[in-house]
């Protein structure tokens, strides 16, 4: 039997299942990440997120977790919105 590693449990277990659901191109950073981010949509604590991935909090914020494309947009229309008496 070989030692359960990162590695070779990425490779037997966890690709297989991605591959078959259309996601064999996702890596181990990529779930890293989805992971980081869904759990802020969640309104996580970051904390408790950055203890889960083994980083810092300014870590976590600042190189996992991604703002969604839907956030970044409704602050990009706030902003218009506050800047059309301005104009």
């Amino acid at each position: 039997m070989t030692p359960l590693s990162r590695d070779n449990c990425w490779r037997r277990h966890i690709q297989p299942r991605l591959a078959k659901v259309g996601l064999g191109w996702a890596s181990f950073q990529v779930m890293r990440r989805t992971h980081a981010t869904i759990m802020k949509s969640l309104g996580v604590d970051g904390k408790l997120v950055a203890d889960q991935l083994g980083h810092s909090l300014d870590v976590n914020q600042n190189v996992y977790t991604q703002s969604p494309v839907e956030i970044r947009q409704a602050a990009v229309d706030q902003m218009e919105r506050s800047l059309l008496p301005i104009i």
